[in-house]
């Protein structure tokens, strides 16, 4: 079972648990070890076989049987009761901002509601503002919630996407009658967020009822949706609906190109295509009734006289007129990157210490490692007071004077408060090697205070890094009201480094914005903001936004060696000291 079924499964019955009022020990447990599993590098079944999985924190021996039972027999029969004893669409209450357990319950047993629908008929005819504790505000609250809900259930984190059409992909490719096959549509090009799974496939059409049979009884497929001779479409118990279509295999790289999108760059395409007498779409490339010859997407370009443009960034920008002046530069990789910034460790709210996190970082091959643990008003997350802070210098001096890889740099995830001042004072703050400013709080100002909120923290000499800007959270949480580019303006001003945040619940700074910022001639760094040695891999995605944004290995600080960097953080500090001394904040 994949990693993450075996998570949503040990989390909703910790859900389902507490919906019954169960002990909240044993409530948390379940949630715990989701946690746990969540964080770790190994595989579940690995260290079952091993007969160490009790040994990971959070997990009890009663936990290692419930995912023995999942590892080995793809269910829980404490999480199957459990769905028994509540409508099948209770669990996405869960999902709804503000809905916690005891309401929902309180919705259950007083309303009867078991779905999001129910809970929205419910809101609209005023009686969930009649209970206890609830009232008109809270119901307007839930009814905006469910808004929120609406736009996003048909989506899906790239994170989440893309190892299940990985996983489809590689068993299409194992019959022997497929030619080639690739992943397609908004996932082959990077989106954030993903909608169903697209994948082409070369098929000579005497054996594509092979092919489609192997695809529609795939593990894990749920109910076949359809079933021809160019398409399979199935629904997976992940979530997702996957859709598999078949070409000949002198159609493949148009077809593959026409299923990758996006369609404002399809249509483009066609414009172009037609001012040159041609017509493209997803059988092929024609001059009249003449087929002409496109073996590789790169054919199809430069028939139409353009460089090959990434997948990535296929989006209907500015890249056909990019293309037009000739190939594109060599795009960001990941095996570019020598190091990253913004992790966070058992200092705060990591769940790995600071050495276990930096010996992940020496597997990755990095350089170097920026430990951001979070400052002290972030108190829900263990922020550390300044005699903390200069507890945990120490040890990391201890780590770089014994000359350990991979090299760590001290710094913080700095709070930006309301007022737009940050959480440290100067002299506290001129001690760490880069300070990142981040918004953790009051999400709902005007949009004219938290623009000059931000504006102020990027404006500060000891501000490195702007922490995801736009606090979106991805099918969850709409970033602030903000002026984006005013404040993207401040940090040009200041110098101050706009990341990309690479865990794939936020990719902020959106692509599109990152685009423009680049342009600007401005770097960025990609961090992943983990808080696991398996979230380390996470700058992954963001090498993703990076890539869709147009960024080289230049346009990336965490792309520069070690000994660039400290001379660029040793730079940035002295300019501090200089202008504080001065008087600036």
């Amino acid at each position: 079972m994949k990693r993450e079924s075996l998570v949503r499964t040990l989390r909703e019955t910790g859900q389902l648990l507490e919906l019954k009022g169960e002990n909240p020990f044993r409530v948390r447990a379940y949630e715990n070890a989701a946690r746990a599993l969540e964080g770790l590098t190994e595989e579940p079944e690995d260290l079952l076989e091993a007969g160490t999985l009790g040994e990971i924190p959070g997990i009890g021996p009663g936990l290692v049987s419930a995912v023995a039972e999942v590892v080995h027999g793809g269910r829980l029969a404490l999480h199957d009761q459990l769905r028994a004893e509540f409508p099948p669409g209770v669990l996405d209450l869960f999902r709804i901002p503000g809905l916690g357990p005891k309401r929902i319950a309180t919705l259950i047993r007083e309303l009867r509601v078991g779905s999001p629908a129910d809970l929205e008929r419910a809101c609209r005819q005023g009686r969930v503002a009649t209970l206890a504790g609830f009232g008109d505000k809270s119901q307007q609250k839930i009814l905006a919630g469910l808004a929120e809900l609406g736009r996003h259930q048909e989506r899906h984190l790239l994170s989440a996407a893309l190892p299940v059409a990985e996983e489809l992909l590689a068993r299409v490719r194992e019959h022997p009658a497929v030619a080639r096959a690739e992943i397609a549509g908004s996932l082959r090009r990077w989106r954030e967020t993903i909608g169903d799974l697209d994948l082409v496939a070369a098929v000579p059409h005497a054996r594509r009822a092979e092919v489609a049979g192997l695809f529609a009884g795939l593990p894990g497929t749920e109910e076949v949706l359809a079933s021809g001779e160019t398409k399979v479409s199935t629904r997976l118990a992940a979530g997702f609906q996957a859709d598999l279509r078949m070409v000949e295999p002198e159609e493949f790289a148009s077809a593959l190109h026409h299923f990758t999108g996006s369609k404002e760059h399809n249509v483009a395409l066609r414009t172009r295509a037609r001012q040159a007498g041609l017509t493209v779409n997803e059988y092929g490339l024609f001059r009249g009734e003449e087929r002409l010859a496109v073996k590789e997407e790169k054919d199809l370009y430069r028939h139409l006289g353009l460089a090959w443009i990434p997948p990535e960034m296929r989006e209907g920008l500015d890249e056909i007129e990019r293309a037009e002046q000739g190939p594109f530069p060599e795009l960001l990789e990941l095996a570019d990157l020598r190091g990253t910034f913004h992790v966070h460790t058992t200092w705060s709210d990591g769940t790995a210490s600071l050495e276990q996190m930096a010996a992940a970082a020496a597997k990755l091959g990095w350089e170097y490692l920026g430990i951001a643990d979070h400052s002290r008003s972030a108190a829900y997350a263990g922020g550390l007071k300044p005699e903390r802070v200069r507890e945990q210098w120490a040890a990391i001096d201890a780590w770089n004077a014994a000359g350990r890889k991979p090299f760590l740099f001290k710094g913080t995830e700095c709070d930006i408060l309301q007022d737009g001042t940050l959480d440290y004072p100067d002299e506290l703050l001129l001690g760490f090697d880069f300070v990142v400013v981040s918004v953790h709080s009051r999400f709902r100002l005007a949009k004219e205070t938290q623009t000059a909120r931000l504006v102020r923290a990027v404006s500060h000499p000891c501000a490195t890094f702007l922490g995801h800007p736009s606090g979106r959270l991805l099918l969850a949480r709409d970033g602030y009201e903000l002026d984006l580019d005013a404040v993207l303006d401040a940090a040009e001003g200041s110098g101050t480094v706009v990341e990309v945040n690479a865990s794939p619940h936020r990719l902020d700074l959106d692509w599109r914005a990152l685009h423009g910022w680049l342009r600007r001639g401005r770097k960025t760094s990609i961090h992943p903001d983990a808080h696991s040695t398996q979230g380390l891999s996470d700058v992954r995605f963001g090498v993703g936004v990076a890539r869709k944004a147009g960024a080289e290995r230049g346009d990336v600080l965490c792309a520069l060696p070690l000994e660039e960097v400290r001379a660029w953080l040793g730079e940035r500090r002295a300019r501090a000291d200089e202008l504080l001394a001065r008087g600036a904040r």
